[in-house]
């Protein structure tokens, strides 16, 4: 899955559209974003990056958000 594929499907959901952010940092949210050649996760609290991980990969970095999206909101 691709970033614009994810979009796609979280748009086609009920999750809460305040509970993650694609491409830019939200606070209180879970965010995907494309820092030079490294796709990052992360949860933004307060300014502060939490929980962070980097992949190497779109595809892989746009699966593993969909499934810490789904597992934050206990679905």
């Amino acid at each position: 899955m691709n970033k614009h594929e994810l979009v796609r499907v979280l748009e086609s959901t009920d999750f809460p559209k305040d509970s993650y952010s694609i491409d830019e940092v939200s606070d209180e949210s879970l965010c995907l974003i494309h820092e030079g050649k490294t796709w990052r996760i992360f949860y933004s609290e307060r300014g502060q990056r939490t929980e962070e991980r980097s992949y190497p990969d779109e595809a892989e970095a746009c699966s593993e958000f969909f499934e810490r999206l789904k597992h934050m909101l206990g679905r």
